[in-house]
This record gives C-alpha cells, structure tokens and sequence, in this order.
C-alpha cells in the first residue's frame, strides 16, 4: 500500500504546467503513502512532514489560481513566481527523504540494483532546488538573455528527473514489500523463471517485513515493562 500510494502521489508531479489544480491531491495521496511507509523508515517519516508542507503550498496556489479566475491582480502576479519557487524548494526536500528512504530499505532486502539507483539519484534531487532558484523574479537580471534558455533546460531535466524517480518508486513497490503484504499471495506467471524472479522478490521482502515487525514487537516489549 505504501509505495504503491506513493507512487500515485508522486505521478501528479509530472503535470508542470497547471499543478495549481493537481497539486493538493499529489500532496494528500503522498502524504498517505508516507505516513504508512513511515513505520519502516524515519526518512519516510521525515518525508510525511515535507509533504504536509507541500499540500500547504498546493492549498495556496490552488487558492491564488481560483481567484484570478474573476481578474487580475498585481498581488497574484507577485506572489506566483515566489509560490512557484517554494513549490520546486518542497520537492526538492520530498525526493530527498523519498529516495534516501528506498535506498536504505533496498540495502536492508539486498535490492543492490535498487539501492545503487535510489542511492545516486539524492544528490541529483538538488536540480528541483536549482528550478527553484531560477523562478525568483531577480534572476532573470542576473543572467540576462541566457535565462530563458537556461530555464528551459532545467524544465526538461526536472521533467526526465522526475519520471526517474517514478521508476524508482515503482521498482521499491515491486521489490520490497510492507508487513501487511505478508498475506497476500505471490504472484504467479506463466513463465517459470519469472514465477523464481517473484519468489525470490518475495522472500526478501518477507525476510525484512519480519524482522521489522519482530523489531517493533520488542519495542513495544520494551515499553511495557
């Protein structure tokens, strides 16, 4: 449930021309994703609290886009691009928690591919950080013809950075399950080495589930007495 609510939170961050529409609902269904996630990771729980801020953000912009429905206000061009900025800052600390939590989690199954992905792509979270920079008003002053085509660089690197960080997202919903997903029954295909691919998948997973509940269970132990 976890990842794969994550996942779907996430995907509305694709949309990078009208987000003031979509943006309070990638922030609620993430903020759901990490909050289940959060019992595995204090990353994720980290994460949870960025995207409370991120649906405070979405809330404000979905607010200021509602109103310029009925005119223009000096106010409203003002505030957008400093909105806009704090929207790529949020992210920015969203990836960052999303993908040093996947990365730790990968290490702790043995997802070494995983890992290794989720691991290089923290750094590279620092380009929804530089988009940031680049929607202030007063940077335009500063590199002067060059920013447009600057600009629009970034714009296709934040867009390709983040179907990256889908995939990823993806992987960690197929290769690492949560503590509830114990119950469910293994995936079957009807091919033999990818039914050993599954069952291989799975008993990591389950390996980890129990050790994260055996952990919690102690704890608990622990407080009890």
């Amino acid at each position: 449930m976890g990842f794969g609510t994550l996942f779907i939170g996430y995907f509305f961050l694709i949309n990078i021309s009208y987000y003031a529409y979509t943006d309070i609902i990638a922030g609620m269904v993430m903020l759901l994703g990490l909050y289940k996630l959060s019992e595995v990771n204090k990353s994720f729980k980290y994460g949870s609290f960025a995207a409370i801020a991120f649906s405070a953000v979405a809330l404000f912009e979905f607010f200021v886009s509602f109103i310029s429905l009925f005119g223009s206000f000096d106010w409203i061009d003002m505030a957008m691009p400093y909105a806009s900025s704090l929207r790529y800052a949020v992210i920015f600390i969203l990836s960052y928690f999303i993908l040093g939590g996947i990365a730790d989690v990968a290490k702790e199954v043995k997802a070494s591919a995983l890992h290794t992905t989720a691991k290089a792509s923290v750094p590279l979270s620092s380009i929804f950080l530089i988009y940031a920079a680049f929607e202030l008003p007063f940077i335009s002053t500063i590199f002067g013809k060059a920013t447009a085509y600057i600009f629009f660089a970034l714009l296709l690197s934040v867009f390709a950075f983040t179907v990256s960080n889908l995939v990823t997202i993806y992987k960690a919903y197929m290769q690492i399950c949560m503590p509830e997903d114990l119950k469910k029954n293994p995936k079957q295909s009807k091919f033999e080495f990818m039914n050993k691919f599954y069952d291989s998948i799975e008993k990591k997973s389950q390996e980890y589930a129990k050790y994260k509940l055996e952990k919690k269970q102690n704890k608990n132990n622990k407080r009890k007495k």
